[in-house]
């Protein structure tokens, strides 16, 4: 008797492990939608690829939007950057006079 309880036990919990667990496979949202378009052929998705196509069936990649390279910069020391932006005189306290 307690052998059937025990197999009735487990096919119970398989049977409810399996119906909650259960789900029905579902597309997913692209990780990479398109957020522009030029033109009736031409569109830009989120990471910057640049696609084309003539007839909209099949589509060609061209380019990304950011891959013009390195953005160059100015490379100054902490004094240089400081006598650019620092005022041109600080102000200066004045003598008191006595009246």
């Amino acid at each position: 008797m307690k052998r059937l309880f025990y197999a009735s036990a487990a096919i119970l919990m398989l049977s409810l492990a399996f119906h909650f667990g259960y789900t029905t496979a579902r597309a997913q949202a692209p990780g990479n939608p398109v957020v522009a378009t030029f033109g009736p052929w031409t569109v830009v998705t989120a990471n910057g690829d640049v696609y084309t196509s003539g007839d909209a069936v099949q589509w060609h990649y061209l380019t990304n939007v950011f891959s013009g390279g390195a953005t160059h910069a100015q490379h100054e020391s902490w004094g240089q950057l400081k006598s650019r932006y620092a005022p041109s005189r600080a102000p200066t306290s004045q003598t008191p006079t006595d009246k």
